[in-house]
């Protein structure tokens, strides 16, 4: 039993302890090499762990640069075709093309007696359109603005050294 005020009884056994831990591992030297054996391999199977980790991560992430870069080939071949149908639907849709097409077909080009109109009673045609006019020099730039607002320093620097002149004091 240890009491509280044994400090020197404490220390005492404590040392006793560190001399019969030293005299166990001489009298045994492998537990020594076992300590030694066991703190390497786990060293060793911490680094394979963040090792495995790691390769991990670079492998998901070599898939998706890959990924990325089959990605932007196929948008490439997909920009490629897009272009070429374009070219066709342009070449195919000329004015000269389309007239000789349509003449294939047994249309021919309207002649005066061939057009109809059709009068609509209800029919309001839409307001011509009518380009705003520019601002003129001349025009008055207040905006309608109170005389407050658009007066200058210098006029109210002249209001206040000739008084009387608008009828203020």
């Amino acid at each position: 039993m240890i009491l509280a005020g044994c400090d020197s009884s404490i220390t005492g056994v404590g040392e006793n302890v560190k001399k019969l831990r030293k005299q166990a591992f001489k009298l045994t030297p492998w537990r020594n090499q076992l300590r030694i054996t066991s703190k390497t391999v786990l060293s060793a199977i911490v680094l394979l762990i963040i090792g495995g980790l790691y390769l991990a991560v670079n492998a998901r992430v070599a898939r998706s640069g890959r990924s990325v870069l089959t990605m932007q080939s196929e948008r490439a071949e997909l920009q490629r075709q897009i272009s070429e149908l374009t070219a066709t639907l342009a070449e195919l849709t000329t004015p000269e093309r389309m007239l000789e097409r349509a003449l294939e077909l047994g249309f021919r080009p309207a002649e005066l007696g061939d057009i109809e109109y059709i009068v609509i009673a209800a029919y309001v045609p839409a307001d011509p359109f009518v380009a705003p006019q520019p601002p003129d020099s001349t025009t008055e730039r207040d905006g309608g603005l109170s005389p407050a607002y658009t007066e200058t320093l210098g006029d109210w620097l002249s209001r206040l050294v000739t008084p009387g002149r608008d009828g203020s004091p």
